[in-house]
């Protein structure tokens, strides 16, 4: 009886353990899912990934021109080019070459400096604003661009006539790219001490609001870049050998388009258009926004692509580089052939601009 007595007498002092447990969790429990009274839990996060999107006050930061490398913006001398008019040329390297509002942007780089360039037909280009620090991103929406100079994150008007706003500052991450659509912004992120061509899992693509709120859309990722959003979801590409992936914006989801996935990525209507790295040849795939439908459209070794109401243009690589543009379900057309060698290409409004490097390193910036 006593054997009972004392049994029982455990059984209900554990129920009354569990029960004080349950109702006054660790601090340790609590610490990463902690949230406002009355404002639903976010999930907690893994500690590697929570520090991966750990933020530090924004702060500010001044953006300033230098007057050396604005001097490598030389003014056109180049000859019409198949109806193209050299904007800007000059001993300079680009790339990220961005189109928004009939003009275009991309990073320059010169003599240890680099920094952001707006072009457009019938003004000069204008070196907006430069560093001595390597810029690792470049997107544009609307009439605002934003950059990347490694972890923080910069919004400013394309026309370099506002204020830059910080939108973060990553505190261990690598911003790789930015897509955005109205006050939504997806951002790529790589640690910083990761190496860039590892091919560790250790990436994550992220939404950040108007507000600075992180939410993580994908964890996991070997090298995610190229990201795209259409406001509602995001595209991008990540996984050694590299694929096609969407998620939602919110983080409810996230699933593979395509298995088979390289640079360039340009969304365009219902579909992303993408080259495919196959053993036989590269190709120029497209695929539906929500998966599905994945068809080829030609065997080419696209290296720079621009795609707009089913109009696709795209420049190849290799010998020969040329510019052609087709539609769905038509043969392609060579619009012309690329001296040197094709650094970017882009549409802004009705615009057509392309980015060109001699074989002398001279780069040219051509618009039709």
């Amino acid at each position: 009886m006593r054997i009972l007595l004392a049994g029982l007498a455990c059984l209900l002092i554990g129920i009354a353990l569990t029960e004080y447990t349950r109702r006054h969790p660790t601090r340790s429990e609590t610490s990463e899912t902690a949230t406002e009274p009355g404002a639903p839990k976010k999930p907690k996060l893994p500690k590697a990934v929570a520090a991966l999107v750990a933020l530090d006050e924004p702060g500010t930061t001044r953006l300033v021109a230098d007057a050396k490398l604005a001097a490598t913006l030389g003014a056109p001398t180049s000859a019409p080019l198949a109806g193209f008019a050299s904007l800007t040329e000059g001993a300079f390297t680009a790339r990220e070459l961005k189109g928004g509002f009939g003009a275009a942007l991309f990073i320059i780089e010169a003599g240890g400096q680099t920094g952001v360039v707006r072009a457009a037909s019938g003004e000069p280009a204008k070196l907006l604003f430069s560093t001595s620090n390597p810029l690792t991103a470049l997107a544009v929406d609307g009439s605002t661009v934003f950059f990347a100079e490694g972890g923080l994150l910069v919004s400013t008007s394309a026309r370099g006539d506002e204020a830059p706003s910080v939108r973060a500052r990553f505190k261990n991450a690598i911003v790789t790219s930015i897509a955005a659509s109205g006050d939504t912004v997806v951002v790529t992120l790589m640690p910083k001490d990761a190496d860039p061509q590892s091919t560790d899992a250790v990436g994550a693509i992220v939404t950040l609001s108007s507000a600075g709120e992180i939410t993580l859309i994908a964890q996991d990722q070997v090298r995610p870049r190229a990201a795209q959003t259409d406001g509602k979801d995001a595209y991008w590409l990540a996984g050694y050998p590299s694929g096609l992936w969407r998620g939602a914006l919110d983080g409810a989801f996230s699933s593979q388009l395509s298995d088979k996935a390289e640079e360039p990525l340009v969304l365009d209507g219902d579909g992303l258009y993408f080259r495919s790295p196959l053993g036989s040849g590269p190709e120029l795939r497209r695929v539906g926004r929500a998966g599905g439908n994945l068809s080829t459209l030609i065997a080419a070794d696209v290296g720079f692509l621009a795609a707009s109401s089913g109009l696709v243009r795209f420049a190849t690589l290799g010998a020969g580089p040329g510019l052609l543009e087709m539609t769905l379900g038509a043969e392609a057309t060579k619009l012309l052939t690329i001296p040197g060698s094709a650094r970017g290409l882009a549409l802004g409004g009705t615009s057509l601009f392309l980015l060109t490097q001699a074989d002398d390193g001279r780069t040219t910036l051509w618009a039709k």
